[in-house]
């Protein structure tokens, strides 16, 4: 008979990104649970009705669902201005240590799942009879130096840096990392900062993401040759570099045929469009706009690649999901990317160089699959195995609890 707490800001049946990492979760414990066992999810006011909902309609029926939450006050400042998200998230972990406190009751496990950011621990750590996990958690991953003349808010990427880096020696961060009985780094970047701060002692590192129920299984479709088909899917923003690859289907026209779908909307919609019209590149890029998750299927069943050129990413949920349609990435040799390369999943592009030759090596790799379609075949079948083997939410579960 165990006691287990859930801590989970970020919760949602019905969304993905953070509240679907938060959901998962759920469903492994309630998977797992053992007759005697008390789970408790504890979460914020914001994702009450939904996760109430998702309880009744997925069956949850061993896990009790608590809410607590900052002042009313403050959850309207938070929604009013959002640059504010991160203190407010700061208070929020405050009041859900104030409630294990009050709570009375002891946990065995305490089991931080999100926000996954490593900059911010939170107070949980201070449970001193119960297993402390915190993580998967990301963050360390910063903007490679040659990629930064893609970054609009330069000023909020050095703010960003120095948080970072004033991990390593805030004293207070490294009494609170260091006193979780578990770390859990979710990409290469994050697991070398915490090492340092803590030892390798009870540091694990393990992908944030899993594959879905509904992802996992799927049929390959076999492609034809023919004009290489390329798809993005993603918000049209600065930190997910579509206006680098942009600039690669300018260099790519001249050597292959091809057709980027680029799914997705951001503040960049514009932009993009406008840099279609001015490479000329309106019969080779078309802007579908936002698609719904369900709508996606026919996109990546008609694609031969997956492109990813974002200049940071803790994880990246579309890179699963194309994983699980047999897609090959085409992406930079960073963050979750760097355990993709391990697996020869795709061609990842080196960052430590000019922007020039990025773009060039990003435009050779599509060319690569486009001329070797035995390639393209082989790595999105690497894959599809390394997703559907070793990135399923009960080898996550496995992993962490296999000590107990």
């Amino acid at each position: 008979m165990m006691n287990y707490l859930i801590s989970a800001y970020s919760v949602n049946p019905y969304h993905g990104s953070e509240d679907g990492v938060g959901w998962n979760w759920v469903l492994q414990y309630e998977t797992n649970y053992k007759a005697g066992d008390r789970i408790i999810l504890l979460t914020k006011k914001y994702n009450a009705e939904d996760t109430r909902k998702g309880f009744e309609e997925f069956g949850i029926k061993h896990i009790e669902l608590v809410i607590t939450d900052v002042p009313l006050v403050l959850n309207w400042f938070r929604e009013k201005y959002s640059m504010f998200h991160h203190m407010y998230y700061l208070l929020w972990q405050h009041y859900a240590w104030k409630w294990v406190k009050q709570s009375g009751i002891n946990f065995d496990v305490i089991h931080h799942v999100t926000m996954g950011d490593y900059r911010i621990p939170g107070e949980m750590s201070k449970a001193k009879n119960a297993r402390t996990i915190f993580g998967p958690v990301g963050g360390a991953q910063i903007t490679p130096d040659s990629l930064k003349i893609y970054e609009k808010n330069i000023f909020t990427a050095k703010i960003r840096e120095l948080v970072n880096a004033s991990c390593s020696i805030n004293p207070f961060y490294i009494k609170k990392i260091r006193e979780y009985t578990d770390v859990i780094a979710s990409n290469d970047e994050t697991y070398q900062q915490i090492i340092q701060i803590r030892g390798r002692a009870n540091t694990q590192q393990m992908v944030e993401l899993g594959i879905a129920e509904e992802y996992k299984k799927r049929k390959i479709v076999t492609k034809s040759d023919g004009k290489l088909k390329i798809l993005f899917s993603g918000r049209l923003i600065e930190k997910k570099g579509v206006i680098f690859l942009i600039e690669v289907m300018n260099l790519l026209k001249e050597k292959v045929d091809f057709e980027l779908n680029l799914c997705g909307w951001g503040n960049l919609s514009d932009t993009i469009s406008q840099l279609i019209d001015e490479y000329e590149l309106n019969d080779y890029v078309n802007m579908v706009g936002e698609i719904r998750h369900d709508k996606m299927v026919s996109y990546y069943y008609n694609a031969d690649v997956f492109v990813m050129p974002s200049l940071r990413e803790t994880g990246g949920t579309v890179l699963i999901e194309a994983m699980a349609y047999g897609l090959p990435i085409v992406a930079f040799d960073t963050s979750f990317c760097t355990q993709l390369k391990r697996h020869k999943c795709g061609i990842f592009v080196e960052t430590n160089q000019t922007i020039d030759k990025i773009k060039a090596d990003f435009c050779s790799a599509l060319v690569e699959l486009s001329g070797n379609r035995q390639l393209c075949y082989e790595l999105g079948k690497n894959g599809y195995r390394y997703a559907n083997e070793e990135l399923t939410w009960e080898k996550k579960y496995n992993l962490i609890f296999e000590k107990m």
